[in-house]
């Protein structure tokens, strides 16, 4: 480990760092207790007490040589501290965690080639967000530029400029006097407005100095206050609407935002969709559910949307391709367009509403209800979730993903909460499992990368230690984040993990035949899911036909720690949905088909 001391001129740890200097002739009498100057401590103690203080509970991550004065004050708090065995499983965790509770998640790694590991997971953070604080230990300052191994400095790696991208704030701690401040800016900026990722680097003199910890009081609220005469305009026309709809995004998820969500839509008779993402804000079996729109949707979002919403209301959603069946024109020819999103950013991107509104869908919501309650209720629109009915397998060692998903859900308590990785499965879960929990679905499609269900599901469970929480992987997430199952073990979280194993990259090969006109083969075979699990300490079930996941149900309800299922799928089994790619087509030439209309068609089974 290479270490310097340059020790920063320390102050007197008898002085108080908030008060004004005492003339000589003062006499006063001497400071209370509550004033009196707190001791010179090591800058990292000050850091886990900050953390402490900020409500965090469990952090996830990697050691290493730069980082360890924040391991080593770790110690001497109750933080449960994660080892994960790898940056990126740390930063899905932490994501989960935040994703599921609404606070702040904390990942801590090292220098080099530990914070480069962990760069997906917080872009991951970052098209999401999600508040994640990710500490980084770096070399010492006096080091910077000399060469040094790992030097992640603006000499260097340069990793506060890679991070500015995909963060709130990335910065470095320019001294452990201005440690707190910063890190009292860093959690702050990560929980407000949209909330997002942030990065501090850590210089290994600036953590092991020691300074006078500062007192930091008080608090900063930013309000919300959306204009009376829009609100009005809106209640007005969803009234007035004879096919209205309320779009649901992600941003409906936290606090009191479902409730009221579905208050309103039940005083209105107005049927709702969600976005993959969304899944489960508003209850699926609800009458006024239609389901979800976009990738993985269902025929009745899509039916309702096809034949034309006079009123639409988009809540919390950025209206991205995902979440708008390939940005479908349909939902242009409404009469009235409101979207409401706490980001400004987002509103007009893809759409042009008549009415845009910077807010946060909780107050939106609240807003609309309020004003709803002194009129008379519409009748219902007819709503439902009508799913697609899919051939069972005709493989004798295979199942269809449907009838596989069907089993699994029935296993689950309505509380359940599904962590879903990026793949081919992601279709079919999000189009065949029920959720009617408003934190039940955690996916993170923003970035969509292969890899983040198994750490996302390890922090859903730190946090929700009574719920059950599984994961719907699919083989080639499984072959990039298996070993998370080893931290699961570690940790005796009772995680249960459907591997769902098509033998290939399923959506990679389906979308490039889409595109292209022919089929690669990206096999991820030979892989044996279950041998590995079980190398990785789980206990591990292999199901290849229905009725065998059904059979397994006391295993699955009772076992103490990680479950592992290999579940075999028939990749002849497809889901109808659209030609997303088929927008992306190149030009007609060598080994391409011509480029699809923005109407595109739909894939047949």
């Amino acid at each position: 480990m290479l270490q310097a001391h340059h020790p920063e001129p320390m102050s007197d740890p008898t002085a108080d760092a908030t008060a004004d200097p005492a003339p000589a002739n003062d006499q006063s009498p001497a400071p209370s207790t509550a004033r009196a100057a707190r001791p010179a401590r090591r800058a990292a103690d000050v850091l886990v007490e900050q953390l402490v203080d900020a409500g965090v509970e469990v952090i996830f991550g990697l050691p290493g040589g730069p980082i360890s004065p924040v391991h080593d004050a770790l110690l001497d708090s109750e933080v449960r501290v994660v080892t994960t065995r790898h940056e990126s499983g740390a930063l899905f965790a932490a994501a989960g965690y935040a994703h599921t509770t609404g606070r702040l998640g904390v990942a801590v790694v090292t220098s080099g080639p530990g914070v480069m590991n962990a760069m997906t997971g917080l872009a991951s953070a970052w098209c999401d967000g999600l508040p994640v604080l990710l500490l980084v230990g770096e070399a010492p300052r006096a080091l910077h530029g000399t060469g040094v191994l790992q030097d992640g400095s603006a000499y260097g790696l340069n990793i506060v400029q890679m991070a500015s991208h995909i963060t709130k704030l990335a910065a470095e701690a320019p001294s452990a006097a201005q440690l707190p401040h910063l890190m009292r800016r860093a959690i702050a900026t990560a929980a407000s407005g949209r909330r997002g990722p942030v990065v501090l680097t850590l210089p290994m003199d600036v953590t092991t100095a020691a300074i006078a910890p500062p007192r930091l009081d008080g608090s900063v609220r930013v309000d919300v206050a959306i204009p009376a005469a829009a609100l009005d305009e809106v209640v007005a026309a969803l009234e007035r609407a004879a096919r209205p709809l309320v779009i649901a995004g992600s941003g409906v998820r936290g606090g009191a935002a479902p409730a009221r969500l579905r208050r309103v839509v039940e005083h209105l008779g107005c049927p709702v969709v969600t976005t993959p993402k969304a899944k489960g804000v508003f209850p699926e079996d609800h009458p006024l559910a239609l389901g979800v729109l976009g990738l993985g949707g269902h025929p009745s979002a899509r039916a309702y949307v096809e034949a034309g919403p006079d009123v639409v209301v988009a809540i919390g959603t950025s209206l991205g391709d995902v979440a708008t069946d390939g940005f479908t024109p349909h939902l242009r020819r409404a009469a009235v367009f409101v979207h409401v999103d706490l980001e400004g950013r987002q509103l007009g991107r893809s759409y042009a509403p008549t009415h845009a509104i910077v807010g946060s869908a909780e107050v939106m919501l609240g807003e609309l209800e309020s004003r709803l309650r002194v009129r008379r209720r519409r009748h219902p629109v007819a709503g439902g979730v009508d799913r697609h009915v899919l051939p069972r397998s005709t493989a004798p060692d295979r199942l269809s993903p449907a009838d596989a998903l069907r089993e699994l859900g029935a296993l689950l308590p309505p509380d359940a909460i599904v962590t879903v990785d990026s793949g081919e499965h992601f279709l079919f879960a999000t189009h065949y499992l029920e959720v009617t929990a408003p934190d039940g679905w955690v996916v993170m499609t923003g970035l969509g990368s292969m890899g983040q269900a198994i750490g996302a599901a390890i922090g859903a469970q730190l946090a929700h230690p009574r719920r059950t929480v599984a994961v719907v992987v699919g083989d080639g997430g499984f072959a990039m984040s298996a070993f998370e199952i080893a931290t699961a073990v570690a940790e005796r979280l009772p995680l249960r993990i459907f591997v769902f194993d098509d033998g290939r990259l399923g959506m990679v090969e389906n979308g490039h035949e889409a595109v292209y006109g022919r089929r690669p083969t990206y096999p991820t075979s030979p892989m044996d899911v279950a041998t590995i699990a079980v190398g990785l300490g789980a206990v591990a079930l292999r199901v290849r036909r229905p009725g065998e996941l059904r059979a397994h149900r006391e295993l699955l309800v009772t076992h103490p720690g990680p479950v592992v299922v290999h579940v075999c799928i028939d990749p002849a089994v497809r889901l109808p949905r659209r030609d997303r790619l088929g927008a992306f087509a190149p030009a007609v030439g060598a080994g391409a088909r011509p480029a699809q209309p923005v109407e595109p068609t739909e894939e047949e089974p």
